[in-house]
This record gives C-alpha cells, structure tokens and sequence, in this order.
C-alpha cells in the first residue's frame, strides 16, 4: 500500500539552492564554534529542531555522554614511551591498554580520580542528537526504517587537514601507510610485545632497536594532535557537515507525501561526530531495542558540498564491509541514472563517519557524500 498520489508542490533546484545556503549561514553566524559538547553545539541543535518541526516532524532529543575520543586515548598513551625501556613492566599496560578495548578499574575511587584529571586536562561533557520522526500511517509498525544522519558539530583543524600536506605526505590507497591510525595501533601493540620480552629476556640491544623504531608512528600521530591543540581553532564546519544537515532538512520536504505508509523515516542530526563519533555509537547502543537491524537501514550524509559524489567504505584499523545487497543496490542505483553513473565507492583513510558504529553494531549503514579525487579527501 503507497501513499496518496497527491503531493504537496515541491520547490525547484534553485529555491532549495537558495535555502541550504540561508540555512547553513544562519547556523555558521548563530554558532560559529560548534566543537562537541559546546553551547554552539547545543545552540545548533535548537535551530535544527525548529526547523524539523516545521516540517510536521515529531522531535525528540536523545542525550549522549561524552568521553574523550580516540585520539585523545592514543596521545596520551605515548606518554608510555620515556620510560618504557626502563621500566617495561609499567609501561606494557599502558601501551596495551590503547589496542585493547579499556578495562575496568579496579575501584570506584580509581577510576573516579582518572576521570576527574583528564576531565581538566581534557574537558568533556555532554552533547545531543536531535530526532525527527516521520512515522508510518496509521500508527501500524513499520515495515522498513529509514535513518537519515548528518552531524551538526564542527571539527578542530590543523596541519594533518591542510590540502598541501595532504598531497605531500598522504599515502596512496593500497600503501601500509594508507590508514595512519592502523599504523599507530600496530605500533602501540608491538611496543606491547617488546616489553613483554624485555620481561622474559632483559634488556637487548635488538629491543631496544625494535622500541625506538615502533614508537615513531605514536610520536607523530601525538604531535600532529598538539598541533591541533594548540591552534585551538574550530571551522566554520559549513561542508562538514552543515551541507549534510542542510540536504537532510531538504529530503525531509521531498519526501513529504512520496514514502509508502508503512516506512517509517527518521532524520537525526547528531552531536559529537568530530569526537569518536559519540553521538552515532550512543544511538546505535540506545536504540536497540527500538530499531531492528533487520527491518532498518541507515545513510549518513557527510560533506555534500563539493567533488565527486560517492558512498564510502570504512574502518581504521579493521575493515567494516557493507553489507552486500546494500552494496549491490547502490551500485544498481547509480548504473540506473546517467547523471549518477560516475558514483563509486571511496575508501576513507582517516577517521569515520556515523554510519560506522551502526555498521559495527550490525546494521545495513553506509554515508554518502563528496570527495575531491585529485586530493583523496
């Protein structure tokens, strides 16, 4: 059974050109530095959830804990190496700790004071994602879920983002140094080992040799991270992803009238997706018990501005393939449209997007987006 045939009238191109660009300026002017768990983050959110609203979507805001990222994890394990060679039974715990999920602590007490430091060393909080239903009529339970996700936080920049560093030092897909946080995990993990076999064997030349070169790889993912630190600079984030937001808004109307009765679509703006993608793993942890992975599917939108349209591929120190009839659709999609038929997949070397953890978690889940193939990002 489909929806009524009548369809509200549907502005053209340029009108919606028109208002993406009034809608993402609007955002970038009301909240210019919209970092993870920030009042412009929250700020964002609130006009997002208006603007859903207005579109006759039923709003609801999930609250999402933040911690801090990965990143930030795999810096301060580096802290490890200046004594690792003289005290490799300290330090092993510390290099292991950062490729193994993290334990729990042993007593409240301690993890309540490694909380309360690197909450001042680094200050977390929390953050949101903002939901717009669109149910199925006739309050039945739907037979497909749609989830359409676009992030409303903006990132930190740095070198590491500069294009002209890009070109010169980023590696090629199908190099070793292709997913550099690969690189860096490995590295921590046979940093790990070397000092299990100082244990064993005492202090070897060779070790010494394997630590020196293995702890290169967490020293340069650490500075370029200081780098970014100290710059402290936030991007306006109008690409990434306020176009995504801006195109979700957009289908929202489109869709109006054109979905069957019995699928259900759900808009979410997420918070956090430039820390650890916190507020897509919060979401995909939550709803669970809401949303069935297998009558759901989940698309990202990330950075639909400029370049080449594409569907990403993802995982930085394993790979998540997609699912394979979502693969096979897309693809079928694409051969289907001239206007589509240059759409490929594009395997993203740094980072991820919030399809990610609904993927990991089992979930149909891809993002769609943009990429300058000349650069690779």
């Amino acid at each position: 059974m489909t929806s009524s045939e009548t369809s509200p009238a549907r502005p053209g191109p340029e009108q919606e050109a028109r208002w993406a660009l009034d809608f993402v300026a609007r955002i970038v002017e009301a909240a210019p530095r919209r970092m993870a768990t920030s009042e412009d983050e929250r700020r964002a959110h609130e006009m997002i959830r208006a603007e859903m609203e207005g579109l006759g979507l039923a709003t609801e805001v999930h609250r999402v804990p933040v911690e801090p990222g990965a990143c930030t994890r795999t810096s301060r394990s580096t802290s490890g190496w200046g004594r690792s060679d003289r005290s490799p039974r300290c330090a092993r715990p510390r290099w292991g700790s950062r490729c193994t999920p993290r334990r729990r602590s042993r007593s409240r007490r301690t993890r309540r004071a490694r909380r309360s430091c690197w909450r001042r060393l680094f200050p977390f909080g929390d953050s949101q994602n903002v939901l717009g239903v669109r149910p199925a009529r006739g309050g039945r339970e739907p037979r497909l879920r749609i989830v359409l996700l676009a992030h409303a936080d903006a990132a930190f920049t740095g070198v590491l983002f500069q294009p002209e560093f890009v070109a010169r030092f980023g590696a090629k897909p199908g190099s070793p140094l292709f997913k550099s946080l690969r690189v860096a995990t490995l590295a921590l993990a046979g940093l790990a080992a070397v000092d299990g076999a100082q244990i064993v064997f005492g202090k070897r030349a060779a070790l010494s040799a394997a630590r020196a070169v293995l702890t290169v790889p967490p020293l340069l993912a650490a500075a370029l991270n200081l780098d970014i630190v100290v710059r402290d600079q936030i991007v306006p984030g109008a690409a990434d992803d306020l176009s995504g937001v801006a195109g979700l808004l957009l289908l929202a109307r489109r869709l109006e009238g054109r979905v069957p009765d019995d699928v259900e679509v759900v808009f979410v703006a997420t918070g956090c997706e430039e820390s650890g993608l916190g507020g897509a793993q919060a979401l995909a942890r939550d709803m669970r018990s809401r949303w069935d992975p297998a009558t759901t599917v989940v698309l990202g939108l990330d950075s639909l501005a400029n370049g080449a349209l594409c569907y990403s591929t993802e995982g930085e120190v394993f790979p998540v393939p997609l699912a394979a009839w979502l693969q096979g659709t897309l693809d079928a999609v694409a051969a289907a449209h001239e206007e589509h038929r240059e759409v490929v997949s594009f395997e993203i070397p740094v980072g991820g997007t919030d399809a990610i953890p609904f993927a990991v978690a089992g979930y149909p889940a891809v993002t769609i987006g943009r990429v300058d193939r000349k650069t690779g990002i």
